[in-house]
């Protein structure tokens, strides 16, 4: 039993990662089957009905429009997210304009490198948080008090706040990462030049491409990254230094393993004397 907890204990993580694997499918799957269930129970006992055409036309003109999102959320998001929030995070949803930057700024608060164990903790702690808090708000602002607060809003407020909301949370998004990543300079011009290049210069030359250009600005950023970050090679001056530093520690902890003469101590003429008796 002890020897069963030990290695439990020994490494949570991967206890945590096998449980996700596991139930992270599951419960996406479950989502799937309850999202579906109320259009199936219109057509099955509702009486509408649907042409199998009409359901491949919808189902293609929305991946010809948010397919490229399918591919970019994902490889975007992991870094940061982690499995576990990962499958949280798609199955709550408003990835990019709530759960995103709760992560990040949970992350931020404890210092936590993306990709770590504690940033992955941190990532679904903040994931759960953003959740409850939103669920609430709902159940007061727009379940209690939406209808009234309608009324009480000039239809200029209205106005302004559909109109820059969305911008406001991004923009709001941006600068957390720019804050975040202000100890590295070049990665933040390059993804903002990268960004420029491909949404004012590239999508509007060649239309074909506007709709994966947030896909190729990603593309671009990190490749670019990769090659402005690549390691230096070692060279020989630096092999044969590290070969020289070993050596001369080598030879100091000989050194020091042998007992020194000067170290040891006096022997009185009385036990020389007795010695040679």
């Amino acid at each position: 039993m002890s020897a069963i907890t030990n290695s439990t204990t020994a490494n949570p993580m991967a206890d945590f990662d096998k449980t996700t694997s596991t139930w992270g499918p599951i419960t996406m799957l479950a989502g799937m089957i309850a999202m579906l269930s109320g259009p199936i129970m219109l057509v099955a006992f509702g009486g509408y009905s649907i042409e199998p055409m009409t359901l491949v036309t919808c189902v293609v003109a929305i991946a010809a429009v948010m397919g490229v999102i399918w591919v970019i959320e994902p490889i975007s998001y992991f870094p940061i997210l982690g499995p576990g929030a990962m499958y949280q995070a798609f199955l709550i949803g408003n990835i990019s304009t709530k759960l995103l930057p709760a992560a990040v700024t949970a992350q931020e608060s404890i210092k936590a490198k993306p990709g770590t164990p504690q940033a992955q903790i941190a990532a679904a702690l903040a994931i759960c948080s953003a959740a409850l808090i939103h669920v609430i708000g709902l159940m007061l602002i727009v379940g209690v008090f939406g209808q009234w607060l309608l009324t009480v809003f000039p239809a200029d407020v209205l106005g302004a706040v559909t109109t820059y909301v969305v911008p406001a949370v991004l923009g709001a998004f941006v600068m957390q990462n720019v804050i975040g990543n202000r100890k590295q300079p070049k990665l933040i011009v390059t993804a903002l030049i990268v960004g420029i290049v491909v949404i004012y210069g590239l999508a509007p030359l060649t239309p074909a491409l506007a709709i994966a250009a947030p896909f190729l600005g990603v593309v671009l950023t990190a490749v670019i990254a990769m090659l402005m970050f690549k390691p230096a090679p070692k060279t020989e001056s630096t092999e044969s230094t590290e070969s020289t530093d070993s050596t001369v520690s080598a030879g100091s902890t000989d050194a020091s393993s042998q007992p020194d003469e000067r170290s040891q101590p006096l022997a009185s003429p009385r036990a020389e004397a007795s010695k040679q008796d």
